[in-house]
């Protein structure tokens, strides 16, 4: 049995050229698509459409390895989509494509202070057609920062400022990287859910007009993605 088929529960051989990974909440998006095969794995959760292989895991620390794991597959590009807080001139509802993300994900090293993090992109070809695809889409370009405690990421408050980051996550630059290393595609596609060091504990008093916005943004950049899917996504920009 391959690692892929036990920790994701879908052989190598059916996994479809555009991946998107996503929270399991945000799974049943998708369903535009058309029917899907669901298969469950150790780690994730996929539903298999004949256009797209949407992978959704609990375990955010696992999102590089699912990556890595779709090197020897039919995957040439991938979507991480889901939410993420935000920082600077943002607010809950808004919908971001990133730009540059940097890399915070060590613990320790954001415990320690260290302001030096390394920075990863996503595929130019691949954000320009997205962007073709869905040109009246109301959505920001922005820089991400990747960290690995909600704790933490308020220290950074000034820092993120400094740098004009607008969005933090906890993915982004896994993904980013670990694509880059298999020679994959990449683009990350978010919604704000909160504001950092604003709404604590985590999500905490947000009021109901925020959560329609966030349920209203949520909708419209999954239409997005089954749209860039469904409308020739076999002709991207290389």
């Amino acid at each position: 049995m391959s690692e892929l088929l036990s920790y994701f529960g879908i052989e190598s051989k059916n996994i479809k050229k555009t991946c998107v990974i996503c929270q399991s909440s945000d799974q049943t998006l998708f369903s535009e698509l058309g029917p899907a095969e669901t298969f469950t794995g150790l780690f994730a959760k996929v539903n298999n459409y004949e256009s797209a292989t949407i992978i959704s895991t609990k375990n955010n620390f696992l999102v590089g390895d699912i990556v890595l794991y779709l090197k020897d597959t039919a995957c040439e590009n991938i979507v991480l989509f889901g939410s993420c807080g935000g920082a600077g001139e943002v607010k809950i509802g808004d919908k971001l494509i990133v730009k540059k993300v940097f890399n915070f994900e060590s613990f320790s090293e954001m415990l320690e202070m260290k302001r030096n993090p390394d920075s990863y992109y996503p595929s130019a070809s691949l954000v320009g057609e997205f962007l073709l695809k869905n040109s009246k889409l109301d959505i920001q370009h922005v820089k991400c920062a990747t960290t690995s405690s909600l704790f933490l990421e308020k220290k950074y408050k000034d820092w993120f400022s400094k740098n004009k980051i607008n969005a933090v996550d906890m993915e982004c630059s896994s993904v980013f990287s670990a694509s880059c290393s298999i020679n994959k595609k990449a683009i990350a596609l978010f919604y704000i859910t909160d504001i950092v060091g604003v709404n604590e504990p985590f999500g905490n008093d947000v009021e109901q007009s925020q959560k329609s916005a966030i349920l209203k943004a949520r909708q419209a950049l999954a239409k997005s993605i089954c749209n860039f899917i469904n409308d020739g996504q076999q002709h991207f920009i290389y």
